[in-house]
């Protein structure tokens, strides 16, 4: 979902030409990609573990930890890519086309393979329901890419003291006002429309470009305080993470004593929400931390962490999710952990096998329209 590279000031290189892929954030992707498998585990209407697990159970329980721990997945892929691009005004076209190349040969081989069987036919709309709205990321996504060296340009020619001051306004703006909106919308049981600064139907869950930039900009402002030497010590990041989720999962519950709603009604769980916001900085910083001298295995599994929020959707129903949320917390567990990690195995399995396939094809494109693919933004 986001960009190996190493950056330099003004240029885009791939990272097997300049230096080497920093392992640890190429586990943290790894991490990412598991936490949205976690997420669609739990969704009622993909995985349905929370559509059939008892109310008020133990199990109930661990989904909604799991929940909270994995809440900044997407936030996380967003964030790395703002750190990775934030001195980058070039910008490939090919990328997006081969995003989309491959969400639409992986989601039609899917297809294929499911429908046919039933014996009913192949309709446009059929083909159009594996397409969304699951993929809402990677058009978001795109749309950042597409605009992101505008805004490297506009960012770098802010001091630190205004860097500072545009996050803090953004994230009251953006974050902080909208998830009390919600608050008082859940709690009232009214509709908040045209009050929201992001959009007139409110934050959406933070489902928007709204909270992309916001996440690539913070991901910019890491890579500024890193290059002034700024660090902080792992043991009173993972505090702050502990003490993240912690608060996450019992606003999640004291939603349901206050409020009276379901617990998967609970807008904890919305991107713009502060707290799913800073827990995907914290999980940066602390996998950031992370020292690994020979990460060539996670390297090489990492490449997968992009097809996989295309893979696993049409996994789960494999993974028998609404039985298994029935049984002891203990195999509950153990299911949730096996499944996560057999699903992103197969997925990488199907990434190898696509580039196997696709990469004579998009080098011959490479090579061939080699010379419009690239735009850039001076940054004189």
């Amino acid at each position: 979902m986001t960009e190996s590279k190493n950056i330099t000031k003004g240029t885009e290189t791939p990272q097997s030409s300049t230096k080497p892929r920093q392992s640890n954030i190429e586990l943290l992707r790894i991490f990412a990609a598991c936490g949205v498998i976690i997420l669609h585990y739990n969704n009622a209407g993909i995985g349905g573990g929370f559509g059939a697990v008892a109310d008020e159970s133990m199990n109930q329980f661990i989904l909604m930890t799991l929940e909270m721990m994995a809440i900044c997945a997407v936030n996380l892929y967003v964030l790395i890519s703002g750190y990775f691009m934030c001195d980058s005004y070039k910008r490939d076209l090919l990328k997006p086309i081969k995003l989309l190349v491959q969400l639409g040969i992986i989601e039609l081989t899917f297809c294929l393979i499911k429908e046919l069987p039933k014996g009913q036919g192949i309709s446009f709309d059929t083909i159009f329901k594996y397409m969304t709205p699951s993929y809402w990321f990677i058009f978001v996504y795109i749309s950042l890419y597409m605009i992101s060296p505008y805004i490297n340009l506009s960012w770098n020619k802010l001091t630190m003291k205004e860097k500072k001051t545009l996050l803090i306004v953004l994230i009251s703006l953006f974050a902080v006002y909208p998830i009390l909106l919600d608050i008082i919308g859940l709690r009232r049981n009214i509709a908040m429309n045209g009050l929201n600064t992001i959009g007139l139907w409110g934050s959406e869950q933070g489902y928007t470009i709204v909270i992309f930039v916001l996440m690539y900009l913070l991901g910019c402002y890491i890579r500024d305080k890193e290059e002034d030497g700024i660090v902080v010590s792992t043991e009173k990041i993972f505090l702050f993470l502990l003490i993240d989720t912690i608060l996450l999962v019992m606003w999640a519950y004291f939603e349901r004593l206050f409020v009276n709603v379901p617990i998967t009604s609970t807008v904890a769980i919305n991107y713009e929400n502060p707290l799913v916001i800073s827990e995907a900085v914290l999980y940066f910083l602390l996998f950031r931390n992370i020292k690994i001298k020979d990460g060539k295995i996670i390297n090489k599994l990492a490449l997968a962490s992009f097809p996989t929020y295309l893979i696993h959707i049409n996994l789960l129903e494999y993974c028998k999710i609404t039985e298994f949320v029935k049984k002891n917390p203990g195999i509950l567990f153990i299911h949730i952990l096996v499944c996560t990690v057999i699903i992103y195995v197969i997925s990488f399995i199907i990434t190898c096998i696509y580039d196997l396939i696709t990469k004579p094809l998009f080098k011959i494109v490479s090579e061939r329209w080699k010379k419009c693919r690239i735009y850039s933004v001076s940054n004189l």
